[in-house]
């Protein structure tokens, strides 16, 4: 059995920057006295040979491999070496 990276377990949306492998897990938090967000928790994986490498076995079909951020209107952060 291959184990699934952490990195796209869960995930939304997967990108990759310059130094980093992106996970994106995006919500929607409805509220009747508020205004209603689009919220994302991003944890960012420090580029690796073997994370690069799964990251393109997976992805190798997309016109633009490296992705690309999804907006939401807030975010929280995460740094994983």
């Amino acid at each position: 059995m291959i184990k699934v990276p952490e990195f796209i377990e869960d995930a939304t949306n997967v990108y990759r920057t310059k130094n980093f492998i992106v996970k994106q897990c995006i919500g929607i938090q409805c509220d009747d006295k508020e205004n209603n967000v689009i919220f994302s928790h991003d944890t960012f994986y420090k580029r690796t040979r073997s994370r690069d490498k799964y990251y393109e076995s997976v992805y190798r079909d997309r016109k633009n491999i490296n992705g690309k951020r999804l907006p939401t209107t807030m975010h929280a952060r995460n740094f994983i070496d």
